[in-house]
């Protein structure tokens, strides 16, 4: 979702594709982009798991 920052701090060059990250660190709970939620269906509207106890 920043990936203007991620290539800024990790250097990656404009023609190079940043395909996943992984947040590490301790959560700053005032940076803009822990406050994203998803609006999209939660796994329990379409996904059924088999074989695990709940």
């Amino acid at each position: 979702m920043r990936s203007d920052i991620v290539r800024d701090v990790a250097r990656i060059p404009e023609d190079e594709v940043i395909m996943t990250c992984v947040a590490m660190d301790y959560p700053d709970d005032n940076f803009a982009a822990n406050a994203v939620r998803s609006d999209r269906e939660g796994n329990d509207e379409f996904v059924r798991y088999v074989g695990f106890a709940d």
